[in-house]
Formats: structure tokens, sequence, C-alpha cells
């Protein structure tokens, strides 16, 4: 029997994101095929999320301060080479940018991919001086060493390569992909009487992912007052968790919106219109039977949840954001008006002002009266959603791990 080729997917943590999600997945469809090994650089925030493959934590915490910073980068650079020496790894790939320079500087001679999941032009976590040393010097000079770049769509390469300078650089578009076969099957697992009375009493809105800055989750809520009037039995559901959880209630507050902190308090006597429903093991089966999905992100790049509701049948209105959504609910077109409504979703600006407001207002409104056109995104969405199953990037990931 021939022996299997050994892998590293390596990756700075296993917390609540996209990326991680990413991770799982990969590993999912690599472990029969590849002696896998999966790294981390600690188990802080550790997530309870499925993985495949032989679990190695390097155990370098992170630190607040830069001689800290800097001390626990060269701690996982060596921590890392000494794995990839012992096991010899054909291929390294990573996740995030930590782990990708860290990957790139800990390599042996094996194959280094580095897999790029969003925007790093229009990330605002990099800034200041550092986010300067990392556009300018950092991204250019390391990401060139790679042997291939992988990247979630074309437009992520475009900026790569026009805005950090590699032009010389191999790219290859490895969108994330699905299983969704078990998506359904866990969409229909029945939620308790009290929750599945109160998806069928109400017209949901749900946002699915990690509570932070960039998911644009905060400024979202400033147009639910004005759906309120004209749909009062409007509901929002929040599943997820993250840092900006409590400034995120605080604007809720702010406006005048009650919100509740448990499914418990889905009952006909809440006035609660926003709930929070933390992180869920199984998100589908609330995806799965709310109204539609909304993404208000600031920067994306191929959003899971977007994909996992297409895929469930539910309708998707999505922020026109770089650089995910109008790929996946348009194919890159647009229809010519805002609202945007595209061949498989609804797009529409970024919430930076109030016009942007206005049009999701419009969006989310048409939406909720048309009962039509709710049926045709649920149709649409599916077939689209298809081009992204696991079986549909299988081939791709083993040809490109056995070169």
């Amino acid at each position: 029997m021939e022996e299997k080729r050994r892998v590293l997917l390596v990756i700075p943590n296993l917390d609540f994101g996209g990326a991680q999600n990413s991770f799982s997945r990969l590993s999912h469809l690599l472990e029969p095929h590849f002696d896998l090994l999966l790294v981390v650089f600690n188990k802080a925030n550790l997530a309870p999320i499925q993985l495949k493959g032989s679990f190695i934590e390097l155990g370098v915490s992170g630190s607040g301060f830069i001689l800290g910073k800097a001390l626990r980068f060269f701690q996982r650079i060596i921590r890392l080479r000494k794995i990839k020496r012992k096991f010899k790894p054909h291929a390294s790939v990573s996740f995030l940018e930590g782990a990708d320079y860290v990957n790139i500087l800990s390599t042996i001679g094996e194959r280094i991919y580095i897999y790029i999941h969003g925007s790093k032009l229009f990330d605002k976590n990099i800034a200041g001086f550092i986010g300067l040393i990392r556009k300018r010097i950092l991204i250019p000079l390391l990401y060139s060493r790679a042997n291939k770049i992988l990247v979630v769509n074309e437009a992520i390469a475009d900026e790569l390569r026009n805005h950090f300078k590699l032009l010389n650089q191999s790219f290859k578009v490895m969108p994330n992909f699905y299983d969704f076969e078990e998506l359904n099957g866990l969409a229909s697992i029945q939620p308790d009487d009290l929750e599945e009375a109160f998806f069928k009493k109400n017209k949901v809105i749900c946002i699915s992912g990690r509570l932070a800055p960039e998911k644009g989750i905060e400024d979202f809520l400033q147009i639910i007052p004005v759906l309120l009037k004209k749909h009062p039995g409007l509901r929002v559901i929040i599943i997820g968790d993250g840092p900006q959880k409590d400034m995120i209630k605080a604007a809720i507050v702010s406006l005048g919106i009650a919100y509740a902190d448990s499914v418990f308090d889905m009952n006909n006597d809440n006035e609660a219109t926003v709930f929070f429903l933390g992180y869920k093991k199984n998100p589908y089966a609330y995806m799965s039977r709310s109204t539609m999905l909304a993404l208000p992100s600031f920067n994306e790049g191929m959003p899971n949840t977007v994909v996992e509701a297409m895929g469930l049948g539910v309708p998707v209105v999505a922020a026109d954001c770089p650089y995910g959504p109008r790929e996946l609910l348009g194919c890159g077109k647009f229809s010519g008006t805002w609202p945007d409504f595209n061949a498989y979703g609804i797009l529409v600006p970024v919430l930076h002002d109030n016009e942007a407001r206005l049009l999701w207002i419009s969006a989310i409104d048409q939406l909720l009266d048309d009962v039509f056109m709710r049926k045709k995104y649920k149709e649409a969405g599916k077939v689209r959603a298809q081009e992204f199953s696991y079986n549909a990037m299988d081939t791709h990931w083993l040809k490109l791990l056995n070169t």
C-alpha cells in the first residue's frame, strides 16, 4: 500500500470565525487522503469545532506588547520548524496572516501554500504603524516566497497583485466548499416547541457570524426601528459571539429596542425584537427557519453564512462589500440599480450613510412583502450553492496537494 503524503494545516487559533470553519471543513476533506497534521499556535478561546487529523499545539500565547509579540513570533517559527523537521511534510497550508508568516519563515523545503479568505486592503484591523508595516513590507516580501497563494475568489488575487505588488506570484482560486446534505440534515432537526412556534408566528431576519466590528451588525440595527413601523412583528436573531456583543446591546438599548439573551425568551408574551442566541453547534436549525439572512459586513472574502443560507433555501440580503457577496449573489454582475435584485440574492451598498440605510430598508421591506420574490430566491439560491458543494472541490484539492 502506498504511503500517504504528509500535509500540515496551520492556523493561529480555533476561535469562532469563518477561517476556522474553513480549516475544519478542509481537515475533513483531506484526512482520508493524506497523513494530516493540524497545527494551532494556542488553544485560547477554543470553539467546539470538529476536526480530522492529528492535533498539535505550539503552546505560544499572544501578547499585548510589541516586544512580547516579536518574541512570540520567533518562538512560533522555531517550534513550527521543529515540527516540520520531525514530520517532513510534503506541503504546509496556512490560514490567516499570522500563520502565513510563520509558515513561510519556518519552511524546510516543503511546498508552501497560504490560503487567503478576505481583503487585506479593506481590513480595518490592519491599521496604524504596525498595519503599515504589514501592508508595505511583510505582505509583499513574505507572500512572494510562497509556492502558491490560494484565494477564495479572483477579486482577492487582483487586490494582492495590484496593491501589494505580487505581480509575479502564482495564484489559484479555491472557494470554500460545503456538505449540503449534512447541512440540510442538521437544518431538519426541529427546535423545541417554543422555538418552532416563534418562527411560525414571526417574520425573522437572521444574522449569523462573529460579533466583530467588520461585520457591521451595530450599523444594521439602526434600520430596525424604521422597519418595525411597517412590520411590527419583525424579529431579529443573532447567532454567534464575539468582542462587540456588549456594544451591540448598548446600541439596541439606545434605539429603544428590547432584546433578550436567551432562546427561552422566545414566547408570546416577550416584547423583545432582537434575540441573542449565542454560539450554536447547529445554527442551521434556526437559519433555515428564518425569513431571510442579512449580511451587513464592511468586508468579506467568501462569507460562509451566505452560501449556507442559499443552500438551505433562505433568501439573502447582503452588503456589496469587498469582495465576496457580489460574486456569490450576482456572479460579479450589477443589475444597474439599487437595491440590486440580482440573480441569486439582493445586494445593497455598505451601510456607510443614510442613503445606504434607506436602500437596505427598501430591499428588506420588499422581500418581507413579496412571497413570490422570496420563493424565487429560495430556489435560485439552492441552485447556485451547489457550485460550492463538497464534491465540487474534492478533485481540486487532491490535485493541488499531490503535485
